[in-house]
């Protein structure tokens, strides 16, 4: 016997009860998504596959012979797992070539190709929720019917979390006796169009350009943080604790958390064209962020980390004065100058190319761009923006309620 029919006659035992099999919930009507041409350039490793079923369990009869005679009860154990989790990932790797998905191969040489990534951009694990088969079985041979149902999972290396869930039902019959490998090959096949055909799961692996909306249709509400019991001068821990580095590639920025809810606010040119960048708190630990909201012309953009920040900022809502002492937070040339402050003078609003600026003599350096500009009872006032070419002095910093406006946030 053939490697598949030895696992099937290995998993006969006669179990009290069939388990039953849900309606499919998620029929795999639409064809797959053919990328080939997309030039793709995400990878992806099949990583884990896990079993809901108790082993063993009933999953349906088998007959035996030319004429499909003596059915009995058909089981899956441990030797079943095995065969399909290698039936599993051959028709996943098969699927996804075919389909052009770019080829992911972990090299094991000291001596590698270190111009790539080390590891696949992502991982894949498969559960099986249930399974139903009423087969015959001939020698190396199979025919009958059966049913699968899946639970596809994509996790993101970079972001350290899952991104894409759904579940996959397959079916295949066949009248027709064909290599038992084969049969089981078709039905895991036809489970796995329900992912292939799945637009989320494709754009996956698609770097979609950010969607630049001047005025977000949907506002995003956020608590306002608590107003410092101290004043900066005193005490800045709080003020320093809720700003972090954004580094997107080369590009190293500075950046605030506001609200309790993860988000985080910096310029648009620190993310650029970034999905997703690293948000590095004050105290050395690094999440991922990812790029939900941007708006170009006003140069501002809104990243979202599941982290609870330690401390949210306290946005102020009175205008600022001229001669108000101001201090600028932020990581001037990267992050080894992190949870940098200086101080300095507010000198008033100034409008450039129709766009509202606040002025302050404040020192501010490649890096500060994005970090919060503060009064000095640690209200928020400003993001840093540029500082001016050969200017000493002068530094430009966006309004907060301009910053608000654009990304759609509603500050409660």
């Amino acid at each position: 016997m053939k490697p598949l029919a030895i696992a099937l006659a290995a998993a006969l035992a006669v179990i009290s009860s069939q388990a039953a099999f849900a309606e499919p919930g998620s029929a795999a009507s639409a064809s797959p998504i053919n990328v080939a041409a997309e030039g793709l350039k995400k990878t992806v490793q099949f990583k884990n596959w896990k079993v809901l079923l108790d082993t063993p369990t009933k999953i349906g009869t088998v007959s035996r012979g030319l004429f499909c005679t003596n059915a009995t009860d058909l089981a899956y154990n441990q030797n079943y797992n095995t065969l399909l989790t290698a039936r599993v990932n051959k028709v996943f790797h098969e699927k996804s070539l075919a389909l052009g998905y770019p080829r992911y191969t972990a090299s094991d040489s000291a001596f590698g190709d270190t111009s790539t990534p080390s590891s696949a951009d992502y991982k894949l694990g498969f559960t099986l929720l249930d399974m139903n088969q009423n087969v015959c079985i001939n020698e190396s041979e199979m025919s009958g019917t059966a049913r699968i149902r899946l639970k596809a999972e994509l996790y993101s290396n970079k972001l350290q979390k899952v991104v894409y869930s759904r579940t996959i039902d397959g079916t295949f019959s066949t009248d027709s006796k064909i290599k038992a490998d084969a049969f089981i090959d078709k039905l895991l096949a036809n489970a796995m169009d329900g992912m292939f055909a799945d637009t989320k799961y494709v754009n996956s692996f698609r770097d979609i350009p950010l969607v630049v909306a001047d005025n977000p249709a949907e506002l995003i509400q956020v608590k306002n943080g608590a107003k410092p019991a101290d004043k900066v001068a005193k005490d800045a821990k709080g003020v320093l604790s809720a700003v972090v580095t954004i580094e997107s590639g080369s590009v190293s920025g500075s950046g605030f958390y506001i609200g309790r809810d993860g988000y985080v606010i910096t310029n648009q040119h620190v993310v650029g064209d970034a999905k997703y960048v690293k948000v590095k708190l004050s105290n050395g630990f690094s999440v991922p962020g990812e790029v939900v909201r941007k708006n170009t012309a006003r140069d501002v953009a809104l990243v979202k980390t599941d982290l609870e920040p330690p401390t949210a900022l306290f946005v102020r809502t009175t205008a600022a004065r001229a001669g108000e002492e101001v201090f600028a937070v932020g990581s001037p040339f990267g992050a080894q100058l992190s949870n940098t402050i200086t101080r300095g003078i507010l000198s008033g609003e100034r409008t450039l190319n129709e766009q509202r600026f606040i002025q302050s003599d404040v020192a501010i350096n490649p890096g500060n761009s994005g970090g919060p500009l503060i009064d000095a009872d640690g209200g928020l006032i400003a993001i840093a923006d540029m500082k001016r070419d050969n200017a000493n002095g002068i530094g430009l910093f966006i309004p907060i309620a301009d910053v608000l406006e654009k990304l759609g946030l509603n500050v409660q």
